[in-house]
Parts: structure tokens; C-alpha cells; sequence
């Protein structure tokens, strides 16, 4: 007399498979999964820390921002700010908000208005420094040789004998007082030959009149 087996209905399951491969293997070394019929996952699929699997960059970080467009530049900011202060802050409030709605930073824009501001303030402050005493010194430049060619042609030097200037050389003995005039020390030469020195005071024209000496 034989004996049969109750049918049992429900299929029979695998085995659970214990994997001893560490999920940073290869593929090829990880343990078969359970579900033969499912398509093996990557070996990184299960690690929050490994999300972004197999990318060649240095740090994961650096993938957050890569579907951003390029942010504006900075240097039309710089440009414009140093012909034109007002337009710079203009300019880079523009392209600052750009930036944001882009979602990249802001700060570079105003970083670059502030940077152009102060650099090219301190050339105009350079540049006046040397600009002032270069213009002072050729203005009294004229003004000695206005009266260089005032004592030669202006016929006013009277002479024993006729003799006419045919050269002067001023130099400044003072400072230039409140009223514009300056006195100066005029080595002479006449047309005879002869030399002597005429004490003058004058003013930015060349117009003068002499001075009385003890």
C-alpha cells in the first residue's frame, strides 16, 4: 500500500543568501539576488553616501550645481563703474539679480563695484597729488617768462646812452602774495654789451613795476 503526499498549493521560495561581498565591489562578486526574474541593481544603489555612484569629480558636491546656466559676468560691472560710478551700481544690481534668479551668488557683482570704486579713487587722489604742483609750477612758468618778455619788448627799461635789453633772466626771490604779485631779481643784458640786475615785483601777466633799493 503506497502513500501520497498532500498537494501543497503554495510554490516552493529560495533560499536566503547571505551576501559576503561588500557593496562597493564589483557587480561580478556580489551574491545572486533573491528575485532571479528582477534586473540586478548597481552596486551603490542601497548607500545614501554612494547616490552618486561612478562620477569623475573630486567631491559629489560638485554635481549639485552642474545643471545651472553660467552665471554674467563680472567684468562689464568693473568696466562701467570705473568710467562712471552711478551706472557701476546700476550694473551690477542687474546682473546681481540675475545671479540669484539663476540661483548662484550675488556677492561678486557688488565685490567688483566696491573694489573698481576704491581703486579708482585712490588714482584720482594720485593723480591730483602729482597733477596740482606739476600745473602750479608751469603757471609761474609763464608768468616769469610773461615778464622776461615784457623787460625785452616792452621797451619800458630806460638805459644811459640808448641802450636797449636784449635778454633778461628772472628769478623768483618771494612767495606769490595775496593780491597775485611776486617779486623777482632780473639779470639784464643790454646792447652794448653791459649787465646789470633789475629788482622787479609782477604779477601772473608779466606786468611789473620796480622796486626801490637802499
Amino acid at each position: 500500500m503506497t502513500t501520497q503526499t498532500p498537494y501543497d498549493p503554495a510554490p516552493r521560495q529560495p533560499e536566503a543568501v547571505y551576501p559576503t561581498a561588500p557593496p562597493w565591489a564589483p557587480q561580478e562578486q556580489q551574491a545572486p539576488p533573491a528575485h532571479q526574474g528582477a534586473p540586478p541593481g548597481p552596486a551603490w544603489a542601497g548607500d545614501p553616501h554612494l547616490r552618486h555612484g561612478q562620477l569623475m569629480v573630486p567631491y559629489p558636491e560638485l554635481m549639485h550645481g552642474a545643471g545651472r546656466p553660467e552665471p554674467p559676468s563680472w567684468v562689464p560691472v568693473a568696466v562701467i563703474t570705473f568710467l562712471a560710478w552711478p551706472f557701476g551700481a546700476i550694473s551690477a544690481a542687474r546682473r546681481a539679480g540675475r545671479a540669484r534668479r539663476q540661483g548662484s551668488a550675488r556677492y561678486p557683482y557688488w565685490l567688483a563695484f566696491g573694489l573698481t570704486v576704491g581703486l579708482s579713487s585712490f588714482l584720482l587722489l594720485v593723480s591730483v597729488a602729482l597733477a596740482v604742483p606739476f600745473y602750479l609750477a608751469f603757471r609761474e612758468g609763464a608768468a616769469t617768462a610773461a615778464l622776461e618778455s615784457d623787460l625785452v619788448h616792452g621797451g619800458k627799461v630806460k638805459t644811459t646812452g640808448g641802450a636797449t635789453v636784449t635778454r633778461a633772466e628772472c628769478t623768483p626771490t618771494a612767495p606769490r602774495s595775496s593780491d597775485g604779485r611776486r617779486a623777482y631779481a632780473c639779470g639784464l643784458t643790454l646792447s652794448d654789451g653791459r649787465t646789470g640786475t633789475l629788482r622787479v615785483v609782477a604779477d601772473r601777466d608779466g606786468h611789473w613795476t620796480t622796486v626801490k633799493t637802499k
